[in-house]
């Protein structure tokens, strides 16, 4: 009887310490930082670079890029000129960045697609190979144009996997994430209307 109590003692145990591996390691490990969990800034709060006098001189102005496409065409930040552009940064096998993508592609790319003056585009910020990238596409439901090898230009826009940037029609960082983009999506929504 001991014996029994025991052994279902032991099972509740290890399953109670699989549960918690499981959730502890769920996220991104691409890199070792826990971001998230190290954060200072009160996350109801959106981040935006400037001062929010709303004048666009107070903003950062976005560095260029030139990457290539699923296709092999190059995409320059000189594409977008005059328009408002949302940035997803993701890392091609993360499973958070996935999970984001059907919100990303209803709340931003769906919601605004129509309007001439907006675009967005995802950057695999992981530099994975074409087929990691288009595994990316085809798990995570979104059908707006990604880039690969965007490690350097998330480097230059002080940005990583799984986050989200917004670029308005004059060339300035508008908002540019320090959470999880699932988590700021509605807030790049209304910077975005308030954009157009």
């Amino acid at each position: 009887m001991k014996a029994n109590r025991l052994n279902i003692w032991l099972k509740s145990i290890l399953a109670v310490l699989a549960v918690f591996a499981l959730v502890s390691f769920s996220g991104c490990s691409k890199d070792t930082e826990m971001e998230d969990d190290m954060m200072t800034m009160d996350e109801t709060d959106p981040p935006k670079n400037g001062d929010g006098s709303g004048g666009s001189s107070s903003y950062t102005d976005a560095p260029d890029f030139n990457l290539k496409d699923l296709n092999g065409n190059d995409v320059k930040k000189s594409d977008f000129d005059g328009k408002v552009l949302v940035m997803f940064f993701f890392g091609n096998s993360c499973p958070s960045c996935r999970a984001a993508g059907p919100s990303i592609q209803s709340k931003i790319a769906t919601a605004f697609g129509t309007n001439a003056e907006f675009t967005i585009i995802g950057l695999d910020q992981w530099d994975g190979n074409q087929a990691s990238v288009q595994s990316f596409k085809s798990n995570s439901g979104v059908n707006f144009p990604l880039l690969l090898k965007a490690a350097t230009t998330a480097s230059a826009y002080g940005s990583t996997y799984d986050r989200l940037v917004v670029v308005d029609k004059e060339g300035k960082i508008r908002f540019n994430g320090t959470r999880n983009a699932s988590k700021d999506v509605d807030d790049v929504a209304t910077v975005v209307t308030s954009l157009l």
